[in-house]
């Protein structure tokens, strides 16, 4: 019997490797890291250059961007990506557009030929793609989900929403599910250091 070249196991025994090298489960999530990656990587450099606009998250101003180390390391994450697929560093050049093209060029072409590559040895050097990929969105989500905010509305007093932005450059916001009231962008750290204030003097 044939074992998967990932070295998987169940209940302590090698599981078969059932396509080529590779066991069904090892070859399921392989399809799916061609699937996600080209995504993943655009978003990962669209993260390391991203600027920062303020987020409320409670009561203090916070940077949506991550800090310093954070950015790095969605870079990192994305560098590794690529060179599980190709070998080769990401071109300095390429912003996250160009990117995400030459990802999907490369993805769909191991897609098309990945019966094949399965039977090669060489399949073990692409498996690290699927725990990357995994890592990259784990850590840096597609879709950032709304939440409430501690900053209270200045219209009625009720507690505010705050929803993510959509497309890269949008700014974010903060409003009321009560009355609608929409605190403009460039008011929101303003309101968020009254609220803090307000809690603080509370205390």
């Amino acid at each position: 019997m044939r074992v998967c070249s990932t070295g998987c196991t169940m209940q302590g025994e090698p599981v078969e490797a059932s396509n080529g090298f590779l066991c069904a489960n090892c070859y399921s999530n392989l399809r799916w890291a061609l699937q996600k990656a080209p995504g993943a990587l655009q978003h990962l450099r669209e993260v390391y250059v991203m600027r920062s606009p303020i987020e409320i998250d409670g009561a203090k101003p916070q940077k949506k961007e991550p800090p310093a180390p954070f950015n790095l390391d969605a870079w990192q994450i994305a560098e590794d990506m690529w060179q599980a697929l190709t070998g080769q560093y990401i071109p300095v050049s390429w912003n996250h557009f160009v990117l995400y093209g030459h990802a999907f060029d490369k993805c769909q072409e191991l897609h098309q030929k990945l019966d094949e590559i399965v039977n090669r040895k060489e399949v073990i050097y692409l498996m690290p793609l699927v725990k990357l990929t995994r890592l990259g969105l784990y850590r840096y989500p597609l879709e950032e989900l709304p939440r409430a905010t501690l900053l209270p509305c200045p219209q009625c007093n009720q507690r505010t929403i705050y929803q993510p932005p959509v497309h890269y450059g949008d700014n974010l916001e903060v409003s009321c599910q009560n009355c609608g009231f929409t605190i403009p962008p460039e008011k929101i750290e303003f309101y968020a250091n009254l609220a803090e204030r307000e809690r603080d003097a509370h205390l």
